[in-house]
């Protein structure tokens, strides 16, 4: 019986080494901060986040929405723009905002519902 108690608790032992070896070795997925937002009919909501951060908005209508993203330049030029075409009941869509300006976003196809998402500057004092 003491042989066996022994052989369980250096097989423990080993075990344990090498899970937390194991552990080690591999590359942590790192992921951006995420800020969740719900759209509805009437709920575009305006957002304010910093460069380097998500915004994840999930669909909480009853019925199909799109999410369009706009960003124009100082002189009104549209430079950049994306977003989804169909958003179904419960799904979730998500995009890093990189750069800092202002941008559009509407989440209903006729564009009758929309919100601004204002993105900071990195370095921004950012409460």
């Amino acid at each position: 019986m003491r042989v066996s108690c022994r052989f369980t608790q250096w097989l423990v032992i080993v075990v344990s080494f090498l899970s937390m070896s194991a552990c080690g070795r591999q590359n942590p997925v790192v992921t951006p901060p995420t800020i969740s937002v719900q759209i509805t009919r009437d709920s575009c909501p305006s957002i304010e986040v910093q460069e380097g951060m998500q915004i994840a908005w999930t669909n909480m209508d009853t019925v199909d929405r799109v999410l369009f993203i706009q960003r124009m330049n100082d002189q009104g030029v549209l430079v950049d723009a994306g977003g989804t075409e169909l958003l179904r009941p419960g799904d979730t869509f998500s995009t890093l905002f990189e750069q800092a300006g202002q941008y559009a976003y509407y989440c209903s196809e006729d564009r009758t519902s929309f919100g601004t998402i204002i993105v900071l500057p990195g370095s921004y004092p950012y409460p």
